[in-house]
């Protein structure tokens, strides 16, 4: 019986160290002030406005472009 006891508790002690990195790793490291917290969201706003107002990239038209889209093969066997 002593034996199984000892063999469950290994995954128990894994089990608690797993809980106790997870909780170690995740946690929030302070909260933010509300000055940093709107300079924040003025950055993502302005980085947000720059994509808006991009123009698209064109590609240039290849000789390989001119003849149009390939042809789909048919459900016909040779």
């Amino acid at each position: 019986m002593a034996s199984v006891a000892w063999w469950w508790a290994i995954p128990g002690v894994a089990l608690v160290l797993a809980v106790c990195w997870a909780a170690w790793t995740c946690r929030s490291f302070r909260t933010p002030s509300m000055h940093e917290s709107m300079s924040d969201f003025a950055e993502w706003s302005a980085a947000l406005d720059r994509v808006r107002t991009a123009t698209p990239v064109q590609s240039e038209p290849t000789p390989d472009d001119v003849a149009g889209p390939a042809q789909e093969p048919g459900c016909e066997t040779p």
